[in-house]
């Protein structure tokens, strides 16, 4: 027997019993513990009050109302992002908001840094469209209906769209330098790309809401779940 190669091996042995007490079990993959592994942040967004939520007790004989929550179109208005996000490159995309019926269609939309948003006329009418935003000015003139007008957008930022002939018509671009954002589905599921282990601030806007903000711990590569609930202010 090789008494060397033996004590080789318990040494070899020692020594990875160590590291893995120090850093824990490693993605070898990609060379890091398991615990510093990036992960997806999925939830779903409501707005008002949640039909599973508690409702209130009728214990002193006074009607309740039947709470209610926003029409499910109002989620397609809510953007939810990584706040703490820091710069990354990104590729540009292509995106339109359509104007149709007087309105703009959809009326908010996420995009990366260096995107062209088209703004095509369905309507048998002229329309004018014109934003004053410090992140992207323009006015494209009046067009009729069959031609489009493209904007770029080369900054992150809130960009408010607006109609200068009809002034009831708003749209809302929301630019953003990082990959971490989401506009939710029809029944308000949204899912975020994996992001950096550590704690994360995870936020929901809404065009005329604002920002409901959710701290979560991500770790361990393991999905995180964030849960939205807009309040709407009583009238």
């Amino acid at each position: 027997m090789d008494f060397r190669s033996g004590r080789s091996r318990l040494l070899l042995a020692f020594a990875g019993i160590t590291l893995f007490a120090v850093l824990g079990p490693l993605d070898f993959a990609r060379g890091e513990p398991a615990a510093q592994q990036p992960s997806i942040v999925r939830g779903r967004v409501e707005i008002g009050i949640p039909i599973a939520a508690r409702r209130p007790t009728n214990a002193y004989g006074r009607s309740v109302g039947t709470p209610k929550l926003a029409p499910e179109s109002e989620r397609r208005h809510v953007v939810v992002y990584l706040r703490d996000a820091k710069p990354q490159p990104v590729m540009p995309m292509r995106a339109e908001i359509r104007q149709r019926d007087e309105n703009f269609t959809p009326r908010v939309i996420a995009v990366t840094v260096g995107s062209e948003v088209e703004f095509p006329n369905d309507d048998p009418i002229y329309h004018n469209v014109f934003s004053l935003s410090r992140a992207r000015t323009f006015d494209l003139g009046r067009y009729p209906r069959g031609e489009t007008r493209g904007v770029r957008f080369d900054k992150p930022g809130v960009v408010k769209v607006f109609c200068q002939i009809h002034s009831h018509m708003t749209a809302t671009v929301v630019v953003f330098d990082h990959l971490w954002f989401a506009v939710p589905t029809e029944d308000g599921r949204f899912e975020l790309p994996a992001m950096p282990a550590g704690e994360r601030l995870i936020t929901a806007w809404h065009e005329r809401l604002g920002d409901t903000t959710l701290r979560v711990r991500v770790d361990g590569g393991r999905p995180v779940t964030a849960d939205f609930v807009l309040p709407v202010p009583e009238l």
